[in-house]
């Protein structure tokens, strides 16, 4: 085999192998995803179901429409002429906790509108552990949706029909413009006791008013109606643009919280959500009485640190000032107790028994024996038990016989 024919069927072998590689990975690719928490009403999305191009008609057409990626309990009030007064919320993936639906009814009884497209009337949450299957089967299975919904707070009696294919037809209703305008739509209403059709296509009913204090709730039976597909072959925006228009300021706010886009708070602005919740008040609380605790005991920070020891005084200073004091107030008796008290103890320690003032003098005669210091200290004891005051001379004799006595016993 030549170098020329080994080249070719090395290229021909390789250009084979990677077709088939090729072919397997377009094949394994072109796989599109079947979640269906990825078919969304959003207006973050282009494709045919998001929701992008109702919300660039409506900013073109009315005051204002904005996102609105928050909890609905920090939905501001509709009152002033500034504020939104309508809510689009377009079949929210996420289900609505409890304060939020509060929050949202005080919303409505103030002169808000919600604008709900929901196939199953917008479950609320029962337990902060659901899933996004449990989610996603709320969202596109009616059989399915929860027994409490924000819908049968309003409108215990509203039912829907089964889905269906797509349909195109004339739309007539007391919110419409003059004249009847083609609609795409796939989900009705079956039973709308206590409520008010507002738009009916081909005889069936598509959306409902339910009155709510000031406001208003218009329920759409079908979440796709809003969606990009279904603007592009019928007259969906004009219908959406016209319902949302007529009401209050004209400012809109479509809801993407519920889709799973939350908006990032800050660090103050957590803290401020927090204490305006009980557990932030028991916390501040807290706070505040365990800095009154720790600056009203003047409780130090940090680790304890010994004090600095004075400098310590030489034997001479100590017995210096005790003298000085004793010179000044003229304590002949004091001093004279003191050495009388330091012969004592000394005598105790020698003789392994208690000796004091009452019997000293019988411990002293014991000792005597003709010794001369003793004898003096003897002589000066007994001046002083009778209260005799001693002059400066006898005061130093006693110390100086009790010195040497007291050397005796230790020799």
């Amino acid at each position: 085999m030549t170098s020329r024919t080994y080249n070719r069927l090395t290229a021909t072998l390789a250009t084979g192998v990677f077709l088939i590689v090729s072919v397997m990975l377009a094949s394994l690719s072109g796989r599109q995803n079947t979640d269906p928490l990825l078919r969304r009403p959003s207006t973050f999305f282009t494709d045919s179901s998001g929701a992008r191009a109702l919300l660039l008609i409506i900013q073109q057409l009315l005051p204002e429409a904005a996102q609105w990626r928050r909890p609905l309990n920090l939905l501001p009030p509709p009152n002033p002429a500034s504020a939104p007064s309508t809510l689009i919320v377009a079949g929210p993936a996420k289900p609505l906790s409890t304060s939020e639906a509060e929050h949202l009814g005080r919303w409505l009884n103030t002169g808000g509108q919600l604008i709900l497209l929901s196939a199953n009337g917008w479950p609320l949450r029962r337990s902060p552990n659901s899933n996004a299957q449990e989610r996603a089967r709320a969202v596109d299975d009616i059989a399915a949706a929860p027994s409490e919904t924000l819908l049968t707070r309003y409108a215990p009696s509203l039912r829907w029909r089964s889905a269906g294919n797509f349909n195109t037809a004339p739309a007539t209703g007391p919110s419409l413009p003059a004249g009847e305008i083609a609609l795409t739509w796939r989900r009705s209403f079956a039973d709308t006791t206590g409520t008010t059709v507002v738009a009916f296509a081909a005889s069936d009913a598509i959306a409902v008013e339910i009155p709510v204090g000031q406001g208003r709730i218009v329920a759409i039976a079908d979440p796709a109606m809003a969606s990009n597909a279904a603007l592009r072959h019928s007259d969906n925006a004009v219908w959406l643009v016209s319902v949302a228009g007529s009401w209050g300021s004209g400012r809109i706010l479509f809801d993407e919280y519920h889709h799973g886009f939350g908006q990032k708070r800050g660090g103050a602005e957590l803290i401020r959500a927090f204490s305006a919740t009980p557990w932030g008040w028991c916390a501040w609380q807290i706070t505040a009485a365990g800095l009154l605790y720790i600056f009203g005991y003047r409780r130090r920070f940090g680790p304890i640190r010994e004090p600095t020891p004075p400098d310590r005084a030489s034997p001479m200073e100590l017995l210096e000032a005790r003298a000085g004091i004793l010179q000044t107030a003229a304590a002949q008796g004091l001093a004279a107790d003191l050495i009388v008290q330091h012969l004592c103890q000394n005598l105790t320690r020698a003789h392994s028994k208690t000796v004091d003032a009452a019997n000293l003098t019988q411990e002293l005669a014991h000792l005597a024996n003709g010794e001369p210091p003793v004898a003096a200290l003897q002589t000066l004891f007994a001046k002083t038990k009778q209260g005799h005051r001693l002059s400066d001379r006898e005061l130093v004799e006693l110390g100086r016989s009790a010195g040497e006595t007291i050397r005796g016993l230790r020799l």
